[in-house]
Order: structure tokens, then C-alpha cells, then sequence
């Protein structure tokens, strides 16, 4: 069955471009997500799949194959960004202020396609594949997940294997990156508020400056990766909002700081936030002022299991040749709520290379991102021969 595939891909190409093209041109942010999920849904009824909503916008598609065998989900996201877009392309979203600065206009064309092709061959597949598409991945700390997660996406037929890509712009299109293990880092996020005693900006000694204690505290949070994390451990920890004052000559009462925390070691990402407790606590009562911190926890780390990746890596060897699947060697510490479902089902996430050829690399969450078309057929592939693969009998 596996024949024939690379032909049966072109052949649906312009469809997954086409696609790719209206969901862009229409993006839509976190949990609104309502005319792609009916796009999606609409086209997934087309091709005689079992279909339903979970939530407002999460869709589950089922397509049953010709004889008994295991269950494979394949996921993407949904959702877009409040970003203006800037990338110049023939296709620019009309809707101001929101565009799909992280590709997940092609991650939902892509798995569309997929589910074109492999609709097409269901009678020689021994098994099901669910086809989970899925809204608000960008709505950290909570994610989108959760949503199809508790809305029993991995039940009736039960998943055996979840499997997933994100294009990367780091690899050049005609590639893609896996490893097992760790992938992505986990994200939290930190909320301080920092309190201190009003006066007037000629008399400082009057009050408790809580922009100064404000500094001090960002100061000293940052030596935990530097003096309190293993040097060949993996942490960040960035703020990047802070607000605080009312006018240029009243000592600032209360700032607020929101940062986040990026972690690949589970005792990593215990430490951190006992530290940071510690550590901001004191610095602001040395200086007589009182320090709130919320710490939520975010996305988990994304850890690829053995078994999902080595699908992966057969289905991209196949697709691309040996050169074309990279093992990269480090994760990234950007976070995926993707790690949900491996926290429940074995599988694995791929990074879907994106950037053309002698092409200017840009980044994920920029106005100028666009990802390059010639990546969605490889990705279209990727997947159907993944799929092929493990629902053999």
C-alpha cells in the first residue's frame, strides 16, 4: 500500500494549499476558533469520517479501516496570533491585528490532507486513525489539550500512539528534526507583585520604592540559572512585562512583573519556583517592601517515546531519504501543549522543516513569518507513511 504514496500526495497538494491559503487569509485566536473548526468539520464529513466537536471548536474525526488493528491519532492546532501580519504574501489575513505567526494554518491543512489520502486507502488499513484538531495551543498555561483530553479524544476506540509535527524554521524545508526524549521544555509562568509605600518623588524617605525593590528582585531572581541550576542543566527565566507607577514624581507604590519559565528536568522545574519564592520574598523585605508570587504552572516538557519516534524516522526516510530526518541535538526550549497527550499516550512530535533555500530564517511568533508551501506535501507524506507504517497488520 505504501506504492504509489508520493503520487497520491501531489495529487492533493493543491487542495492542501488551497486550504492553507483560506485559513490564513481568515485566522482566528485562542478558543474562537469557530469557521475553521466548521471548515474542518465540513470537510472531514465529506470523506465519510465519524465525525464531532468537543467544546465549541475542538474536532475529532475517526476513520475506521478495513480490518481490526490498533488506533492512531495524528493532532494539530488551530489557532492564531494577535500579531499584524507583515510577511507580504498574495494570501495576507483580513482580519487586522490577528494573523498564524506559528504556522498552524498549515498545520490543519496538512493533517486535512492527510486525512484525504489515507480516506482513500481505509480498506487496507488494519486499525483506526483519529484525527484531532484542536483549538487554543496558544492559550498558555491551560492550552487547548485539556479540552479534547477531557472530552474523551483518546477514548472510544482508545489511542495506542499520538503523533503530531510542528514546522520549525530552523530547518531548511526538505527536512525534518526528531529525538526521543525531550523535545520542548515545560512553561510556566511567574506573577509578582511587589508592594511598597507612596510619597513624594523629592522625599523617597518618606515611602518604600517599589520600583527599586522591583530591580533588585529581577536582579537577583536572575542568578537561580546561574548559581542555583547545574551548568549542564537547561533553565530560563525571563520577564517580560513590568507596570508600575502613576506619575514621574510619586514614589511607585506597586509594580507588577509577568515572566516565564522554561524548564526540561522535572527537579529543575521544582527548584526554580522555591528558589525564586525565597529569593524574591527576602530581596523585597531587605527593602521594606512585600513581594506576591503566583506561580503557575504551565505546558509540560514534550518527551518523545521511543516507539513514536522511530515511526517518525521510518516515515521520513522513506519520504525525504536518510539526509532529509535530522536528530537534533538539543531541544528547543519553546513549549508545546502537545505534551499533554504524551502524558497520557506514547507517541512523538516532529518539527516539519519550513524555510525555502537560500530563504531569510525567520522566527516562530514574528509579524514576517510565513511558512514555505513546499514544506506541506512533505509533511502530508511524512504523516500518511507514519500512518501506513503502524497500522499494518
Amino acid at each position: 500500500m505504501q506504492d504509489g504514496i508520493k503520487a497520491k500526495v501531489k495529487k492533493n497538494t493543491a487542495f492542501v494549499q488551497r486550504l492553507r491559503w483560506d485559513i490564513h487569509q481568515y485566522p482566528e485566536l485562542s478558543l474562537k476558533e469557530e469557521r475553521t473548526a466548521g471548515l474542518v468539520e465540513a470537510h472531514l464529513k465529506e470523506l465519510g469520517l465519524e465525525v464531532r466537536r468537543i467544546g465549541e471548536t475542538g474536532v475529532v474525526g475517526l476513520l475506521r479501516g478495513g480490518r481490526p488493528g490498533k488506533t492512531l491519532a495524528l493532532r494539530a492546532d488551530m489557532d492564531a496570533l494577535p500579531l499584524p501580519e507583515r510577511t507580504g504574501c498574495p494570501f495576507p489575513s483580513r482580519v487586522p491585528g490577528v494573523m498564524h505567526a506559528c504556522g498552524h494554518d498549515a498545520h490543519t491543512a496538512i493533517l486535512l490532507g492527510v486525512a484525504r489520502v489515507l480516506a482513500a486507502l481505509r480498506d487496507g488499513i488494519a486499525g483506526n486513525v483519529k484525527f484531532l484538531f484542536q483549538p487554543a495551543e496558544e492559550n498558555n498555561p491551560t492550552g487547548g489539550a485539556h479540552i479534547l483530553i477531557d472530552g474523551g479524544a483518546l477514548d472510544n476506540p482508545q489511542v495506542d500512539l499520538i503523533l503530531a509535527l510542528h514546522v520549525w524554521p530552523d530547518l531548511p524545508t526538505g527536512t525534518i528534526g526528531v529525538r526521543t526524549g525531550p523535545l520542548m521544555a515545560a512553561s510556566d509562568r511567574v506573577f509578582l507583585t511587589i508592594r511598597g509605600k507612596s510619597s513624594h518623588g523629592s522625599a523617597p524617605h518618606q515611602g518604600v520604592d517599589a520600583i527599586v525593590a522591583a530591580a533588585h528582585v529581577v536582579t537577583a531572581l536572575q542568578t537561580i540559572v546561574s548559581r542555583n541550576v547545574g551548568p549542564l542543566e537547561a533553565a530560563v527565566l525571563s520577564f517580560g512585562t513590568i507596570q508600575g507607577g502613576n506619575r514621574y514624581n510619586i514614589i511607585a507604590e506597586e509594580v507588577k512583573l509577568e515572566g516565564t519559565c522554561r524548564t526540561l528536568n522535572p527537579e529543575v522545574r521544582e527548584l526554580v519556583p522555591e528558589r525564586l519564592t525565597e529569593l524574591a520574598t527576602k530581596v523585597a523585605e531587605g527593602l521594606g517592601a512585600t513581594c506576591e508570587i503566583d506561580y503557575v504552572r504551565g505546558y509540560p516538557p514534550v518527551v518523545n517515546a521511543e516507539e513514536g519516534v522511530e515511526i517518525i524516522r521510518r516515515a521520513g526516510t522513506d519520504a525525504l531519504g536518510a539526509s532529509g530526518v535530522v536528530q537534533p541535538e538539543y531541544p528547543a526550549m519553546g513549549a508545546e501543549d502537545f505534551a499533554f497527550y504524551l502524558e497520557k499516550v506514547p507517541g512523538a512530535l516532529f518539527w516539519l522543516g519550513c524555510t525555502a533555500l537560500g530563504a531569510k530564517k525567520v522566527p516562530l511568533h514574528n509579524p514576517e513569518f510565513l511558512v514555505d508551501e513546499g514544506a506541506l506535501p512533505i509533511g502530508v507524506e511524512v504523516f500518511v507513511r507514519a500512518a501506513l507504517n503502524y497500522l499494518k497488520e
